[in-house]
Formats: structure tokens, C-alpha cells, sequence
């Protein structure tokens, strides 16, 4: 902020150096500089991936209960929405392979990929994404991996960028960014790490196409700071948040276990089932919010598999967390203890 100048700007070198260095040091991928594209948001960069590697009317592939954003820029790019819907066992999930490969026999074009996933907090493992990736290359399917909350690894999970297999370049695209990690996603900054050229090219028409190529001074300085010096708050923060999922396991185990959870393995949202109680989706979030005054995210928002979900947001103050878990105890008393 002392700078004198807030003018035009672009990345240098540091803004490079500092993504491929904390990417090797946190997660043992290596990067090149040419690889990395600055932009704005992820779905931003979501949106013209699209439109550059796919034509109107092509099928794109997401895995639902997922990120909603996805669907929206399928759509709104003119493409068609593929769903193959997560498996869901003893409330954990996992990728439908089979349903996934006849979705890539019958002709997708693109996968628009969740690592993390965005709700159900799974970290997917190294097996996962290497089989992924093999049938991605197979079947000629571009995969657009979201990854904006790879850093956040909870209870020993390890995240495994598409890229960490380099079978799959020719293929893969990861969309990363600071602003999950840091709480910096209201600067608006992001990178795209394509490392097929003739892609990596493409996209790039793209988006000077737009002119999305100068983010803010604001935006690359802090970017830089977060990944060069960012590690030991990180490392804090993710204590925090472990801390903060026994406490929500816990009380919802001994107060309200009307409640099923899935215990996330990354990200810091929790996945809540409230099927149980018998409600339509708008009777769910009506209760929530004009009862119990407790703003979640619907589930049903997040595609098939959602509907009498919630999404809950444990990224904040112990205190604030403990006087939801009081509301949900509440609620579940009103329910199933009259």
C-alpha cells in the first residue's frame, strides 16, 4: 500500500517463482514457468478453457453433488452438462469409474474435475487421479481440474495435483489460487498451469481475447507474500480447522445425530445430511435460516445427490462454530424429542 503506483500491472517474475516453488516444497509438483497463466477467478478460468479447447453443443462432464458454478458455465458457453454422479458408501464418496469411462465412449469432450472436492471434502488419492488421468488420455477428454483447495489437507490426506502424473500433460489443465487458502478471493487472482503448448496457446488467445491479463498490483503482491511466507500460518490454520471438525463430529454425535456428516478430508466445508428429518429442500433452508438462523448452503444447488444436504462453512471462530452446533442440537430437539 505504500507503493506509489496503482496503475496497469502484470506478474513478474517473483509472482512465478513463488507459485512453483511452494508447489514443489507443499506438494511435490514440479512446474515451468510457461506452463502458468495469471488470471481472475477459477471459474473464470474455467469458463475459457472452455471455450477454447470445445465447440457449441459438446458434452462436458462434472460429477455431481459438486461445485454449482460448473454447471453455469457449461451452460452459459452454449456446451452440454454430462453428470456422473459421485457413489456415495457409508457417507463416503467416490468416483464412478465405470459410469465414467461410458460417459468417455460416448463422446465428452471435457471433464471439469473438483480436487478437492467442493462439497463432500474428499482429497483424492494418488490411485484415484492416476486412473483419472490414463483414461483421460485414452479417450481424448480435456480434464479441467479445479484445485483452489489443494492446500487445505486435513487429518494426514495428501493431495494429487492431475499434473503430479506427467502421462496426463498433454490433457491436464489445473486451475490454482491463493484465495481459499489465504482468504485473499475477493482480490480476484488465479493461475491456470496448461502444459500442453498448443493448449496453453489457445487459451491464452482467449483470454486476451477478454483482456484478462492484468490482474491488480494488490492482487500479485499478496498472491506473492501468501506463497512465499504464507507456510507456518497455513500450518496453523489447518490445526484450527482439524480441531474445529472433531468439534462438529462430536457434539452433532452426542447432541444431534439426526445429522449424518461425511468427515472431510481437506477443504474447510462439512457436508451435512439432514435427510432424516423428512423435508423438502425449501423447508430445510426455511428452517434453518428463519428458525435457527443459520445460513448454510443448500444442497440441492450443488446438482443430483444433493437434495437434503447442507453445506457448512467450519472456517471460522471456535465461538461462532459452538453457537451453530447449539442451534443444530436445538433443532434436532424440536424434531425428535417432543
Amino acid at each position: 500500500m505504500e507503493h506509489p503506483i496503482f496503475g496497469y500491472s502484470f506478474p513478474d517474475s517473483r509472482y512465478f517463482t513463488s507459485i512453483m516453488d511452494w508447489f514443489s516444497t507443499r506438494h511435490g509438483v514440479s512446474l515451468e514457468k510457461e506452463w502458468i497463466r495469471c488470471c481472475g477467478g477459477v471459474v473464470t478460468s474455467i469458463s475459457y478453457a472452455i471455450q477454447a479447447l470445445t465447440e457449441p453443443g459438446d458434452p462436458i462432464l462434472i460429477q455431481p453433488p459438486v461445485y454449482d458454478p460448473f454447471q453455469a458455465v457449461i451452460r452459459g458457453t452454449g456446451r452440454t452438462v454430462v453428470e456422473n454422479p459421485l457413489l456415495c458408501e457409508n457417507h463416503t464418496y467416490l468416483i464412478d469409474f465405470d459410469g465414467l469411462e461410458q460417459a468417455f465412449r460416448e463422446g465428452v469432450k471435457m471433464m471439469i474435475f473438483c480436487n478437492p472436492h467442493n462439497p463432500v471434502g474428499r482429497v483424492w488419492s494418488r490411485e484415484e487421479i492416476i486412473r483419472l488421468v490414463k483414461l483421460c488420455v485414452q479417450y481424448q477428454v480435456w480434464l479441467v481440474s479445479d484445485e483452489i483447495h489443494c492446500d487445505i489437507e486435513l487429518f494426514g490426506s495428501r493431495y494429487t495435483s492431475v499434473l503430479a502424473i506427467p502421462e496426463g500433460h498433454s490433457r491436464a489443465i489445473s486451475c490454482i489460487a491463493p484465495g481459499k487458502t489465504f482468504n485473499l478471493s475477493g482480490l480476484g487472482i488465479s493461475s491456470m498451469v496448461i502444459p500442453d503448448p498448443q493448449a496453453n496457446a489457445q487459451i491464452g488467445t482467449r483470454l486476451r481475447s477478454a483482456w484478462l491479463i492484468n490482474p491488480s498490483v494488490l492482487a500479485i503482491e499478496a498472491s506473492i507474500a501468501a506463497y512465499t511466507s504464507g507456510a507456518p500460518w497455513l500450518d496453523a490454520q489447518i490445526a484450527y480447522l482439524e480441531d474445529n471438525v472433531r468439534l462438529v463430529l462430536n457434539r452433532l454425535s452426542s447432541e444431534a445425530p439426526s445429522i449424518a456428516v461425511s468427515k472431510p478430508e481437506g477443504t474447510f466445508l462439512m457436508w451435512l445430511d439432514f435427510r432424516a428429518y423428512g423435508l423438502t429442500d425449501e423447508e430445510l433452508e426455511n428452517e434453518l435460516i428463519h428458525t435457527w438462523h443459520l445460513g448454510f448452503n443448500g444442497g440441492s444447488h450443488f446438482g443430483s445427490g444433493g437434495e437434503g444436504y447442507m453445506r457448512m462453512n467450519i472456517g471460522c471462530h471456535r465461538d461462532v462454530l459452538n453457537q451453530a452446533l447449539d442451534h443444530l442440537a436445538g433443532m434436532h430437539r424440536s424434531h425428535f424429542q417432543k
